[in-house]
């Protein structure tokens, strides 16, 4: 597969045409145009990152294919119904249908701008025990992994619980928020589109991956610690 040399100017018009039309024939008439300038694109830069990803986490999926998003939307179960998104990602994980409750990395590309985050990919009742658990027992390499992720700009999102839950008056007043937190990620965002036209956006994923690292570690600590006690295909009702 070629290097990754930079998405054309006309790519996120292109996916926004075609959300706007929202027509399969329509689709259909830009279909390779899209695979050329879109997803084969996005494949490359994945392609380009695996070495990397792979000293991070050698179990994550690797496969550039798998890795992408697909333009067409299942619409099966969504309350929205239009076919087509005019954004893009390619998600830096385990496969999700192997490993439950893991976190992943991304990078998104949309009209509006494009991001790079870390956070977790499945959230239950059980994942937060557990997460909660750890963060108890680990609280300086959670902390540490929250000043990595801050070091590049990144914000956190996240929604707490309205009563705090028990554990959390053991814990700095910093790390409490995270501690009750009902999801956690952590995102840069920039609106200026200027860098995906280039090679140069690989330099700025890596800066954003590497500072990621420790808290997606620390995420798959949580993961693993659910397969060791739990099982691996365990689900929460």
């Amino acid at each position: 597969m070629d290097s990754f040399k930079g998405f054309d100017d006309d790519t996120l018009l292109l996916l926004a045409e075609n959300k706007f039309n929202d027509s399969r024939p329509y689709y259909e008439s830009i279909k390779e145009v899209l695979k050329k300038k879109a997803t084969i694109p996005m494949r490359q830069l994945c392609s380009d990152l695996c070495d990397e990803l792979f000293e991070i986490d050698p179990h994550m999926n690797l496969i550039p294919q798998k890795m992408v998003s697909r333009i067409r939307r299942d619409t099966r179960f969504a309350k929205n119904k239009e076919m087509y998104r005019d954004n893009m990602w390619c998600m830096f994980m385990r496969h999700k249908h192997h490993w439950h409750h893991q976190p992943c990395m991304w990078f998104e590309i949309m009209p509006g701008g494009y991001s790079i985050g870390v956070g977790t990919f499945r959230i239950e009742p059980g994942y937060l025990d557990v997460y909660r658990k750890t963060i108890l027992e680990n609280t300086e390499e959670f902390i540490a992994a929250c000043e990595s992720a801050y070091s590049l700009g990144a914000v956190v999102d996240f929604e707490c619980f309205k009563k705090e839950k028990p554990g959390s008056e053991l814990l700095p007043k910093s790390v409490r928020p995270f501690y009750n937190a009902k999801y956690l990620y952590f995102i840069n965002f920039s609106s200026d589109l200027s860098p995906i036209f280039s090679h140069n956006i690989l330099d700025e994923i890596r800066k954003n991956i590497n500072a990621y690292t420790p808290m997606y570690k620390f995420l798959i600590k949580v993961c693993e610690r659910i397969i060791s006690e739990k099982g691996k295909n365990y689900d929460e009702d």
